[in-house]
């Protein structure tokens, strides 16, 4: 049997993944600071009101429509109204998730062999998606000053005539870095010079560390040129397993009718998205602010404890706005997989090597604030421990 070129990914696990699965069964206790599940990670949900949620006559009527279920849609409308941002919904659609809103996109923007550009270091997802769209992927960068920044002009050198769209995550994932308005104007530029559409991934748009003017609220308000804003409850309000996300359209009229007229078919061919929890998302919103506050509570506490725990140490962590995840740099006299496969196999602490999110260089280790404070806190100081007696 021979299956397609676009599934041909290396699928044996890395040393670190069988160091993990070897301990696991001989019954170490790991402590595991990579953990991103929020609904394993000790927090306690408001079960009744959720669980209410579903119990509306209506969710047993289907009603397709390539959009979605209207009454999402407002409360979606609703959400963003709260930010003070207007949104039409009639240019909403509803995806099973952000990983199909993308695929949706690139169906949209891109024919076989064009190229979207993505930023590096990043979550590693872009290049799965984009093969199974036969899409190809381009890097641009990110730089670090005391804070992470986009490099421009590495955007500009990444264009080709081959280039469809350019992705930004906001903020972005692992490095907390939240698109600021200079930086906006620069990239928006750009796609309006060379006819690029905007593709913006704010899944952790509600968890700022700190506020700030300068940074973009989000990129729903912006009209200057075709932009797709991706958001969803997997994160917002912490429920992955309920698999309903957005994307919203926005830009140049011209462009934005063409583009939804395109999005209805591209839709209406799968309406993949439940009837249940499009009925149940204005009820899930509503009850879902105490979960995202007990997450924002949670990432805060552990952030300002692991740059506590790393001053003044061999390590330090790196600045970061908001989002899940904190970038711990490491002495260079190792890999950043030795220093993961030291400290798994050492302390029992298991943590992303920075080589997982693309990083160009050595030095960084990559921790999930999400994790439940005690095992953080201690996870951490085992780290620290370990850095510290090389």
């Amino acid at each position: 049997m021979h299956f397609s070129e676009r599934t041909n990914w290396q699928l044996h696990p890395n040393k670190l993944s069988r160091m993990l699965e070897s301990l696991r069964k001989s019954g170490r206790q790991i402590l595991d600071l990579t953990a991103s599940n929020p609904t394993c990670i000790g927090l306690e949900y408001p079960h009744k009101e959720i669980l209410s949620a579903f119990s509306s006559e209506s969710l047993l009527h289907y009603e397709p429509n390539p959009h979605g279920v209207l009454s999402a849609r407002e409360a979606i409308r609703e959400y963003y109204l709260r930010k003070n941002i207007s949104v039409d919904p009639s240019n909403i659609f509803l995806s099973a998730g952000t990983s199909e809103a993308y695929s949706l996109i690139f169906k949209l923007l891109c024919n076989r062999g064009e190229n979207v550009l993505v930023p590096g270091p990043s979550y590693p997802l872009f290049e799965y998606l984009a093969d199974l769209n036969d899409v190809a992927v381009e890097y641009y960068y990110l730089q670090y000053e005391n804070e992470w920044l986009i490099d421009i002009d590495s955007i500009g050198s990444a264009i080709s005539n081959k280039t469809k769209a350019i992705v930004l995550i906001n903020p972005h994932n692992p490095t907390g870095m939240f698109l600021r308005q200079n930086e906006y104007r620069g990239i928006a530029a750009l796609a309006k010079e060379n006819n690029l559409a905007l593709i913006v991934d704010e899944v952790f748009i509600d968890y700022a560390f700190d506020e700030d003017e300068k940074r973009i609220a989000s990129i729903a308000e912006k009209a200057d040129v075709l932009t797709f804003s991706l958001n969803g409850i997997s994160k917002m309000i912490g429920l992955p397993q309920m698999k309903l996300a957005w994307i919203i359209v926005n830009g140049p009229s011209s462009l934005v009718g063409g583009a939804v007229a395109r999005l209805e078919i591209i839709c209406d061919t799968f309406l993949s998205v439940n009837t249940p929890v499009q009925v149940a998302l204005p009820q899930l919103l509503d009850c879902g602010k105490i979960v995202r506050q007990k997450i924002l509570d949670r990432i805060r506490l552990n952030y300002s404890e692991l740059k506590t725990a790393t001053d003044n140490t061999p390590c330090s962590t790196l600045n970061a706005h908001g989002g899940w995840y904190g970038i711990v740099r490491v002495p260079g006299i190792k890999s950043d997989e030795d220093w993961a496969l030291e400290l798994l196999e050492a302390k029992g602490v298991y943590l992303f090597p920075g080589y997982f999110f693309d990083f160009d260089k050595e030095g960084f280790l990559v921790v999930s604030l999400l994790v439940e404070n005690s095992i953080f806190r201690k996870g951490v100081a085992e780290m620290v421990d370990l850095l510290s007696a090389n």
